[in-house]
């Protein structure tokens, strides 16, 4: 007779869960990866105005004070952008550690019904071993005695 787990049905549940977390993680995880990714396309952005700004006022000297209101202006307005950014950043990657804690407690949950099934395969194995071996010392007895009558 095989080997039949008779938690198989929680088992097959637990791997479920677990796939189910997993996925939410990578989702998570990804949202954060996007965020890093237009985080550090706004600072390069950033960067780039910077830079065209200083490179304008040099070659017309100290400019006009519209452009240099306007810089102002668009330095003001992308400090808004990455502190907004930066929030969501940090919202998600809480999340991320939240949706990391689940998926490792539901792991774990279903490692101990692994463990426990094959605990109870390697005892069922060892009880059909024992078994085998029962009828094999039986077998050769009744043999030994049949042939020692003879």
């Amino acid at each position: 007779m095989a080997f039949r787990y008779s938690l198989q049905p929680l088992l097959r549940l637990r791997l479920s869960l677990e796939r189910q977390e997993e996925q939410r993680l990578f989702a998570i995880a990804a949202l954060v990866a996007r965020l890093r990714a237009d985080l550090d396309q706004l600072e390069l952005d950033s960067f780039e105005a910077r830079r065209a700004e200083l490179r304008e006022l040099a070659e017309v000297g100290l400019g006009s004070g519209s452009s240099i209101q306007f810089a102002a202006i668009c330095r003001e307005a992308f400090d808004v952008a990455r502190k907004k950014m930066t929030l969501e950043l940090q919202e998600a990657e809480r999340k991320r550690l939240h949706q990391l804690k689940e998926y490792q407690a539901v792991r774990q949950k279903r490692e101990i019904l692994e463990g426990l099934r094959e605990r109870q395969k390697a005892a069922y194995e060892l009880e059909f071993a024992r078994h085998e071996q029962q009828t094999a010392d039986e077998t050769f007895l009744i043999r030994a005695y049949l042939s020692s009558n003879e």
